[in-house]
C-alpha cells in the first residue's frame, strides 16, 4: 500500500495531517420525518460551529463523523462546518440502525448489489446530497450498524459493505449493541473476503472481557472505546482498567479512543456535559497523568483511526 490518503468533507490528506481525531462522533443530524421521534438531532448551525472551534482550541484537529445517509446526515453542512472550524471532518456512507430511519426508506427495500452500488458511488464520487454541487463531498468511510444478533441485522446491508470495503478499500466501522456478536460479524466480514486490518468495532468497551478484546485485537481489527463520559457503564471501573491492560499488552495500536457525542445532553453548546473539548482535557490529560507513553497516546488519540480509514492511493478514491 503506497502513500495513502484519508478522504475528508474537504479533500484528501495524509493520516498524519489529521492530529488529535475523534474516532466515532456525531458532528450534524437533521430531524427526519417519520422516524423515531427519540433519534438524536445536532442541527444548531451556531451551536455546533462553536462547539467545533472550542475543540480546536483544545487542541482536536480531526472528528469522524458517523451518521450515514438517509438518517440526518448533511454533507454540504458537514464541509461549510470543516471549512469554517479548521476541524478535519470525516464523512461516511453505509447504514445505522432501522430506528433511525423512515419505515419505507429505499435502503431497507433494495437488494445487497444495488446497495453496494449506492456506497460506492458515495466514496468514489460523492455524497448524494451533494452530487450536484460544484465540489461533491466524497465518504471517507462506510459506517454501518449491527443489532444484538447476526440474524437481527440486514443481512443485504452487511454483504453491500463488504462488496463496497472490497471494491474501493474503505475501512467499515461498525456500531455494535454493547460488543455483542462481534465474534460472529467478524467471522462474516472475514469469509467475504474482507482483511480485519479494514474493520472498526465500536462501543465493544461496554463489554468490558479482557479476553474478547485481546482475541479480536489480535484477530486484527480495531476495537473503539467510547464510555468515559457514560457513567452508566462505570468508566473507572471497566474502561479505564481495560484500557491500560490493553496497553500492557501491547495492543494499544489496535484501539481508537472517541467520545459518541450524538446526544446533544453531551454538548457544552446544547446546555449538556462534558463537551467535546472534553476529549482532550480529560481522556488525553488522564493518560498523560497515568503515565502512558507520549507515542501510544497520539496512536490512542488519532493516529490509530486515521491509518485505519486511509485509503490506499493504487486503488480509485
Amino acid at each position: 500500500m503506497s502513500n495513502p490518503r484519508l478522504m475528508t468533507v474537504l479533500g484528501p490528506i495524509a493520516p498524519a495531517e489529521m492530529g488529535i481525531v475523534d474516532a466515532h462522533t456525531h458532528v450534524w443530524i437533521e430531524p427526519v420525518a417519520n422516524a423515531d421521534p427519540d433519534a438524536p438531532v445536532l442541527f444548531d448551525e451556531t451551536a455546533v460551529l462553536t462547539e467545533l472551534c472550542q475543540f480546536k482550541a483544545a487542541g482536536g484537529s480531526g472528528l469522524v463523523d458517523c451518521q450515514p445517509g438517509g438518517c440526518g446526515r448533511n454533507g454540504r453542512m458537514l464541509s461549510q462546518l470543516a471549512e469554517q472550524s479548521g476541524v478535519h471532518i470525516v464523512a461516511c456512507t453505509g447504514f445505522h440502525r432501522r430506528i433511525y430511519y423512515p419505515p419505507d426508506a429505499p435502503l431497507w427495500q433494495i437488494d445487497a448489489e444495488a446497495a453496494a452500488d449506492l456506497f460506492v458511488t458515495e466514496l468514489r464520487d460523492g455524497l448524494m446530497e451533494t452530487a450536484v454541487a460544484e465540489q461533491p463531498v466524497r465518504a471517507g468511510f462506510i459506517k454501518i450498524a449491527g443489532e444484538a444478533t447476526m440474524a437481527a441485522t440486514p443481512q443485504h446491508l452487511l454483504e453491500a459493505a463488504a462488496m463496497a470495503s472490497l471494491a474501493t478499500g474503505a475501512a467499515i466501522e461498525m456500531h455494535t449493541e454493547k460488543g455483542a456478536a462481534v465474534e460472529e460479524f467478524l467471522q462474516f466480514f472475514v469469509d467475504q473476503g474482507v482483511d480485519p486490518q479494514r474493520l472498526v468495532f465500536c462501543h465493544v468497551d461496554k463489554r468490558p472481557d479482557f479476553a474478547f478484546h485481546q482475541t479480536i485485537a489480535q484477530a486484527g481489527a480495531m476495537l473503539e472505546y467510547d464510555t468515559f463520559f457514560r457513567p452508566k457503564y462505570q468508566p473507572e471501573q471497566n474502561v479505564w482498567p481495560l484500557l491500560m491492560q490493553m496497553i500492557e499488552t501491547g495492543l494499544a495500536a489496535q484501539i481508537a479512543l472517541a467520545t459518541d457525542m450524538a446526544d446533544s445532553g453531551m454538548w457544552q453548546q446544547f446546555g449538556g456535559q462534558p463537551g467535546m473539548s472534553a476529549f482532550m482535557t480529560h481522556i488525553q490529560a488522564r493518560l498523560v497523568q497515568m503515565g502512558v507513553d507520549d507515542t501510544i497516546i497520539k496512536q490512542l488519540m488519532g493516529g490509530n483511526i486515521a491509518n485505519r480509514l486511509a485509503i490506499p492511493q493504487h486503488r480509485k478514491e
